[in-house]
């Protein structure tokens, strides 16, 4: 399938969120000589005889980002492709292009239509991502946020909450979603969030919530969610503080992290961070340094421990922690 990147092979059994394929790629990607190389080298393939090799291409401009797109006319084309695999694969690479990609949205739209329920899916996904407002778009992703599969309709309400003057319904709806059975549904509809970012922010006591649920991924989506939106509230850094002592290493590391962009808003949480700054992952110790840097002069209760934090065995950690003192007794200059 082309959920390739989101899934393992396939859909087939359980199904994985969309959201899941891959992040879509930093904004300001610049293409340079041998990227664009790469990219006339892959739309070439785009009309290889061959479906598999075709949709191979679709999906690695995908993972060029904003550097494919010279491609966009190409994956425009491909969305009318025979192939499944090769349509859904189109629709998600242009979607992970973003804006530049707004040129293939009728294409998209048309898409909303096509008789396979994840191409279908894959469309409202990538005009969701492109963001651009086109009326046209609105009246068939309302038609498929009322299709009886829950993944459409997240991807119709992300698009919708996306594309239409008021986001507000569409968000009620994917926190609606959040709550459920279905890991892979809630995971979903975290992820839709997230990608939202702050206009979601009424998501975030639930979001916070979240952090603390048994399903490791739903905790890790939760987070970073947290982190999307930025709204720095109680909830978000008092889950965010007692996600530091969670069992899985790298969600006590995202939690850090998360603090770290919560910047002074995050004071509460110098104690947990003070008691991750032992953590016996050092992955975990250098967030945790990280962030009470960031938290600046509100974290001076932590400078015995980040004193300690410079005699660490590993070198990053002691370097983070010098620059940690520094901001808390110095500030941000110089």
């Amino acid at each position: 399938m082309f959920l390739a990147l989101a899934c393992e092979p396939g859909l087939c059994g359980a199904r994985r969120p969309l959201f899941a394929q891959q992040s879509a790629p930093a904004e300001g990607e610049r293409a340079d000589a041998d990227s664009e190389r790469v990219v006339s080298a892959l739309v070439e393939a785009l009309h290889d005889a061959d479906a598999e090799v075709r949709q191979t291409a679709a999906i690695s401009l995908g993972r060029m980002g904003t550097a494919a797109r010279a491609a966009v006319p190409a994956l425009a084309e491909a969305l009318q492709d025979g192939t499944i695999d090769v349509r859904g694969a189109a629709a998600v690479t242009l979607g992970l292009i973003g804006q530049a990609a707004a040129p293939a949205m009728p294409g998209l739209i048309a898409l909303l239509k096509d008789d396979d329920r994840d191409v279908r899916g894959a469309a409202a996904l990538a005009l969701g991502r492109i963001g651009k407002a086109d009326d046209e778009a609105l009246a068939p992703l309302a038609e498929l946020a009322k299709d009886d599969d829950r993944f459409l309709q997240i991807y119709a309400r992300f698009a919708l909450a996306s594309l239409s003057r008021d986001a507000e319904p569409h968000i009620d709806v994917l926190r609606s979603l959040l709550i459920g059975e279905d890991a892979f549904v809630r995971g979903a509809a975290i992820q839709a969030l997230a990608e939202l970012g702050p206009p979601a922010k009424d998501a975030v006591p639930q979001l916070a919530a979240d952090v603390a649920d048994q399903d490791a991924e739903i905790r890790e989506a939760a987070l970073a969610a947290l982190a999307e939106i930025g709204l720095a509230s109680d909830e978000a850094v008092a889950a965010a503080a007692r996600a530091l002592a969670d069992r899985d290493a790298a969600i006590r590391s995202l939690a850090a992290m998360v603090l770290a962009g919560f910047g002074a808003d995050a004071a509460d949480a110098v104690d947990a961070l003070i008691a991750a700054c032992q953590d016996d992952e050092v992955e975990v110790r250098g967030a945790a340094v990280f962030a009470l840097g960031e938290i600046g002069s509100d974290s001076r209760a932590a400078t015995p421990r980040l004193a300690q934090a410079l005699k660490d065995a590993d070198a990053d950690v002691r370097k983070a922690a010098a620059l940690a003192l520094g901001k808390i007794e110095g500030g941000d200059a110089e």
